[in-house]
């Protein structure tokens, strides 16, 4: 606990302000691309991508990449709950410091141990490219490959579904890859500084969901700019985590 908050410290002092005026970004529609490598060329050569590229710079030197890092699920582990997540645009590891580390920090207070197990999602290259595109289809994939494995692994157990800011846009998208007949092992979803806000799950996985975006932050919005309050829903992860906790087999 004591690294994690050593390397949020850090993350926040070295993030600079972006000062231009807040301008929505229109995300585009119908996209052809099936990976960030397939992103259209006007969309690369955008002055958003180019400010993003800036604003989204990871402050966290790679050395933290090892404990910001959550294959339980590939390890072959099982518990009652399993915790699935998406980091955000850039986030070292495949849990990510701004949300992911936090939510399961605060996951271990409230948890009995060996009550639930973390897997990060994979395959998922968390680039600015896959956020102006609407998330990573790469990402998603291997978002609902997880669950998938969860189910056939872990049978019994109840998943959820979190993710952060770019994150977020990869949970949606996952949402609708998911078999509609496993759907029903999906316990709750849980997205912060969701750029999507507002748009519903498909079915029933609507019924449980949190969306914590916090006053102020810009990407919530539409407006492309991870600033201010973006980067600190560290202070929510608690909410979250008692969130999931109602929903969870104890």
């Amino acid at each position: 606990m004591k690294t994690f908050s050593c390397l949020l410290a850090i993350a926040l002092a070295t993030i600079g302000t972006v000062t231009s005026s807040p301008v929505p970004y229109a995300f585009p529609q119908n996209l052809p691309a099936s990976s960030e490598s397939e992103v259209p060329a006007d969309v690369l050569s955008s002055p958003v991508y180019k400010a993003l590229e800036v604003g989204f710079k990871n402050p966290v030197e790679a050395t933290s990449r090892s404990i910001l890092t959550r294959n339980d699920l590939e390890e072959g582990k099982c518990a009652p709950n399993i915790i699935i997540h998406a980091r955000g645009t850039t986030e070292l590891g495949n849990i990510g410091l701004f949300a992911g580390a936090p939510l399961i920090a605060a996951l271990v207070d409230i948890f009995l141990p060996g009550k639930f197990i973390v897997q990060g999602v994979n395959n998922y290259p968390a680039l600015v490219a896959g956020y102006l595109i609407g998330g990573s289809p790469s990402g998603a994939r291997n978002m609902a490959d997880q669950v998938n494995r969860a189910a056939k692994q872990c049978p019994g157990s109840k998943v959820f579904l979190t993710g952060y800011s770019q994150g977020a846009q990869v949970t949606h998208l996952a949402a609708n890859l998911i078999p509609s007949n496993i759907r029903n092992i999906i316990a709750g979803i849980v997205v912060f500084g969701d750029p999507k806000k507002g748009q519903a799950f498909p079915g029933t996985l609507n019924n449980n969901v949190l969306t914590v975006c916090n006053f102020g932050d810009l990407i919530c919005e539409g407006i492309p700019l991870p600033i201010g309050t973006h980067l600190t829903y560290f202070t929510e992860a608690p909410r979250a985590a008692q969130y999931i906790k109602a929903r969870a087999a104890l």
